[in-house]
């Protein structure tokens, strides 16, 4: 049987799964844009483990599916195009990628298999008060105290902490040397005394973000990975995993379908947007980009080294601007009806005649809150600096 024909049944193989347990309520409510619980992501990562499909990018020997790159695309794509759930990736791909690298046997034992199941999901103290897109900058300190560290301190913008049970932690264990010096990287369990989780809502009304403050948090010694004030060559690795998590071309390729549908259905002075010119031409100038992204994407999958390179940087800062503009132009789509805003909505859908095309509700909302996509991760300067400074050495 040829190569081609393979990746034909084992599409038709994706298809069917899809078909079999991914509800069309479910696939509804995502493809609309609606907000999901942790008990609706809970339980599409059941349904993928179940079928041994919980972890694409990890090995076998770790209970991975052990798929080859053009699997890994396939899978990606078709569950796109059906309106699958996009898991809290934090844990299964940047978290794992960095414990696989440098992490102890009897942490990749304790948490891997956590991981796997869903049994554990993780959030990431980066950021932090003040230090902008410079996460060298972090101040949060922490002094070794006999077999923990006590940590004292804060950190924001710290997606899904009021659902995680662990916590990936940056802590600053010395001010010596070059601000990339003296950076430690800790595993927080959630439930250490000491934490106090602040929710930060967002633009759209929404609480996925927090802030994070650590009174005098006792970590073992047992919880750091790589050694003490090494963890910034390690987060290179990491944030290569983040960035091309963040630039979401799956997310953008789902998105730019929704659109094009939007632009077909959706009339402006007596007739279809998809024949405004204008309109028109941003269309086709964000399928180009769209696809020019897919072929980094294709080859960070087919040589997943390249996910500490460039190209990772590259694909960060192309696909978060691009998701930018798919989401205003939804925005601007909806006219009039962008206007009138309904938090609650978002989380329940509507349960009586919608106020305007259904999309126009998630329409501003998302547009608002993924302002921030430019930022987190490395903001957009940042990624220009890394480009540059990678050309040009």
């Amino acid at each position: 049987m040829s190569l081609a024909q393979n990746l034909e049944d084992f599409r038709l193989e994706v298809r069917e799964f899809l078909a079999a347990k991914l509800s069309p309520e479910l696939a509804e409510r995502v493809q609309a844009g609606y907000y999901l619980s942790k008990s609706e992501l809970d339980g599409w990562h059941r349904s993928l483990h179940e079928r041994g499909w919980g972890a694409t990018n990890w090995p076998k020997e770790h209970g991975g599916p052990g798929w080859t790159p053009m699997q890994k695309y396939i899978f990606e794509d078709e569950c796109s195009r059906a309106g699958a759930p996009t898991l809290v990736m934090m844990g299964l791909n940047q978290v794992v990628a960095l414990l696989m690298a440098a992490g102890t046997e009897e942490q990749k034992r304790r948490h891997l298999p956590r991981i796997l199941d869903g049994s554990d999901l993780w959030c990431q103290g980066l950021s932090e008060p003040n230090s902008g897109s410079d996460l060298a900058s972090l101040k949060c300190p922490a002094y070794l105290d006999g077999d923990a560290y006590v940590v004292d301190g804060s950190k924001i913008w710290t997606t899904a902490a009021h659902w995680a049970n662990w916590c990936f932690l940056l802590v600053r264990t010395s001010n010596d040397g070059p601000k990339q010096e003296g950076i430690t990287i800790l595993l927080l369990d959630m439930k250490t005394p000491g934490i106090t989780i602040r929710p930060i809502i967002g633009l759209d009304g929404m609480h996925s973000l927090n802030q994070l403050f650590l009174d005098k948090v006792r970590i073992p010694v047992s919880c750091r990975v790589g050694d003490e004030g090494m963890g910034w060559g390690l987060m290179k690795l990491f944030l290569g995993h983040e960035r091309v998590s963040a630039a979401g071309i799956w997310k953008c390729k789902a998105q730019f379908a929704r659109l094009t549908m939007i632009a077909r259905n959706t009339r402006r002075h007596g007739r279809p947007l998809a024949e405004n010119p204008r309109f028109r031409e941003r269309l086709a100038w964000l399928e180009i980009h769209m696809r020019a992204l897919e072929v980094i994407l294709l080859s960070i999958i087919n040589d997943p080294s390249k996910a500490k390179g460039i190209e990772a940087s590259m694909l960060k800062l192309r696909g978060t601007e691009l998701q930018q503009e798919m989401l205003a132009m939804m925005s601007e789509a909806a006219g009039q009806y962008a206007v009138p805003f309904h938090p609650e909505i978002l989380r329940t859908g509507w349960t009586e005649e919608p106020v305007g095309p259904e999309f126009a509700t998630t329409a501003t909302p998302f547009y608002l809150f993924w302002r921030k996509s430019t930022i987190s991760g490395g903001s957009s300067e940042i990624m220009r600096n890394v480009i540059a400074q990678t050309l040009f050495q």
